[in-house]
């Protein structure tokens, strides 16, 4: 459990160093133990957002887990409000899903997706808010790849594509625009195929991750999920995550990812574990609300 914990975390950190539609509920799969608030030392980011050799980055995650399942994991699904901020370019903040393929630390050749609303200056050249994505086959260490810049496959005629601006946002105090996000396998042998909805709208599928491209077993299934929020600045002022206010005190200004489900190897969606716990940098700048009925509140750092 302990080697699970701290490469829950670095998966999280090493991210930005980032057709099926069943809808019969399928039988729970059952999961090892899940993981307790804890928090940890952010480690060095080895992503493409990651230039700074002075070590004054701050990076923050307030997040659940799946856990492992011997089954594994053929996709998630999850709406998820989304907000707009000014950031500079020395500010990133991320809410997403990640897919990803180890849970062994002695492996170092790990295969992640993720993918989700972000702000993201450095990268988009604005503050505006896009569908950001980025995929890798060893843990961002030498080889990344984001949005639809190499590999994926986007959908002809498709309402969005990957690097998209999501317009209009939610307010805290104010009326709330939502995105659902659905990843999942195209059969066992198939690609990963990305699904996306706005404002309670079905989800359609806007393109997909080809199977050839993944060196590890997320060619076949994800031995784990996580989803929640993501930030790092080089800045005095911290950056805003999920609605940019803490949930311990307001969950109605709060960020929210509610519809919560994972695919079994059927196609078939089942419900998130209601005992999934959240794991979190430091809950006093951002946290994350336990899951119920398949929703929880996240973000940070204002009350």
């Amino acid at each position: 459990m302990g080697n699970f914990l701290l490469l829950a975390a670095v998966l999280w950190t090493l991210l930005l160093a980032g057709r099926g539609s069943g809808t019969t509920a399928a039988r729970a799969v059952k999961l090892q133990s899940s993981v307790k608030e804890t928090s940890f030392s952010p480690q060095r980011l080895l992503g493409p957002l990651d230039n700074d050799e002075s070590g004054s980055v701050k990076r923050y995650i307030a997040q659940h887990m799946s856990g492992k399942s011997d089954e594994g994991f053929y996709g998630i699904i999850a709406t998820m409000d989304v907000y707009g901020f000014n950031l500079t370019t020395q500010q990133y903040t991320h809410g997403a899903l990640v897919l990803y393929d180890q849970v062994d630390r002695a492996v170092t050749s790990i295969n992640i997706i993720q993918i989700g609303w972000e702000v993201a200056p450095a990268r988009y050249g604005d503050s505006r808010t896009h569908l950001g994505s980025m995929w890798t086959t060893d843990g961002y260490t030498k080889t990344s790849c984001r949005n639809a810049d190499c590999a994926f496959v986007p959908e002809k005629g498709a309402p969005m594509a990957l690097g998209g601006v999501i317009h209009p946002v939610s307010q805290p105090n104010g009326p709330k625009q939502t995105i659902t996000i659905k990843v999942i396998k195209d059969g066992i042998m198939g690609d990963w195929l990305v699904y996306y909805g706005f404002n309670g709208d079905n989800p359609v599928l806007i393109g997909h991750y080809p199977k050839s491209i993944f060196t590890g077993g997320l060619a076949n299934r994800a031995a784990g999920l996580q989803f929640g929020g993501y930030v790092w600045n080089n800045a005095t002022t911290l950056a805003p995550m999920g609605s940019g206010y803490l949930p311990k005190d307001d969950v109605v200004t709060a960020a929210t990812m509610s519809n919560i489900q994972f695919i079994d190897q059927s196609g078939h969606p089942y419900p998130v574990p209601q005992d999934s716990h959240a794991y979190m940098t430091d809950s006093n700048i951002y946290a994350a609300n336990p899951i119920v009925n398949g929703r929880f509140f996240y973000g940070g750092p204002s009350r």
